[in-house]
């Protein structure tokens, strides 16, 4: 795939999940795609996996958004950096509901191939949302 077509890709991605659409999501990505957040080793593997995975975001964070800070677009994917701005109102990355406003900064890495997403690995640093969200950042391994 070009940089452009990557570029092209990522971008109907970002779009669908602005307006929330996990259909649209899951037309940019391959068959079989591998969402694995990083902070908390959680994998979702496959399309109905990927789709609980936007549904658990967007019903636990109801007014998510990304603030895109910067992409790098190549020939085998892109890395996007960005913020993930909301209120925590169910159930996300394996915590339960604060009501608490957070701004996490994250990496997300979407690795491409032949004009599909094959999923994402997401980074962020746990302790940095549990502090945001007053919750205890003492025994953190239990999480991951």
């Amino acid at each position: 795939m070009s940089i452009h077509q990557n570029r092209r890709l990522w971008q109907r991605h970002v779009l669908a999940e602005n307006r929330r659409s996990i259909e649209g999501l899951l037309e940019t990505l391959c068959a079989d795609p591998v969402y694995k957040v990083m902070a908390t080793s959680e994998k979702y593997r496959g399309r109905e996996a990927v789709a609980d995975f936007y549904r658990g975001l967007f019903e636990g964070v109801p007014d998510a958004t990304f603030e895109l800070v910067n992409a790098f677009v190549g020939e085998e994917g892109v890395v996007e950096e960005s913020i993930l701005k909301g209120t925590h109102h169910g159930r996300l990355f394996g915590l339960e509901p604060t009501g608490r406003e957070f701004a996490l900064p994250m990496t997300i890495v979407f690795p491409m191939l032949n004009g599909e997403i094959l999923g994402e690995r997401l980074y962020f640093d746990l302790a940095t949302l549990l502090r945001q969200l007053n919750l205890p950042t003492d025994g953190l391994s239990h999480l991951a």
